[in-house]
């Protein structure tokens, strides 16, 4: 039988050989993982907002925008206000931001191949099926759980709804 803690250690260790095999790859450019992704979700989009960007990647808006502001800071994306919407960002790729996404593209796509090899599509129809649910548990968790943090030497604190 398996157990609670083996799920969690294994989806956990997935996610660690997938930074490690793209680091080991890219660390040579001075690309972390995440700005990796990043480039690669903005080359495949073109012109794009941060929102579409966070539709894709497993990371949440302050990462985002840290790894993006380093990217910039890097010349490799530019970041304008959206003429329709001044409080929406707009990222695309600049030119030396280009060459280097075009280099990536082909190590995204061996990275995501490898990933699944060896899986029918049967097999992948149901571990996909499977990763849903648990993303669908964990958002119904987020939401059914009180707004709670834990500080320092355990104390309780309400966290701000956001809402």
């Amino acid at each position: 039988m398996i157990k609670q803690v083996e799920v969690n250690l294994l989806l956990a260790a997935v996610r660690r050989r997938q930074r490690q095999a793209v680091e080991a790859r890219v660390g040579s450019l001075g690309l972390s993982s995440q700005q990796f992704w990043a480039l690669e979700a903005i080359r495949a989009r073109g012109e794009c907002t941060l929102g579409e960007i966070l539709a894709t990647l497993p990371m949440d808006q302050p990462t985002a925008s840290r790894v993006l502001a380093a990217l910039q800071g890097r010349n490799l994306v530019s970041v304008r206000s959206d003429s329709a919407d001044r409080r929406r960002r707009c990222l695309k790729l600049t030119r030396q931001g280009e060459r280097m996404a075009v280099e990536c593209a082909s190590l995204a796509k061996g990275i995501r191949r490898a990933t699944i090899d060896g899986f029918s599509q049967a097999e992948l129809a149901t571990l996909s099926s499977y990763l849903k649910r648990l993303v669908d548990n964990l958002d119904r968790f987020d939401l059914d759980s009180p707004l709670v943090s834990f500080g320092a030497k355990g104390s309780v604190k309400l966290r701000a709804s956001g809402g």
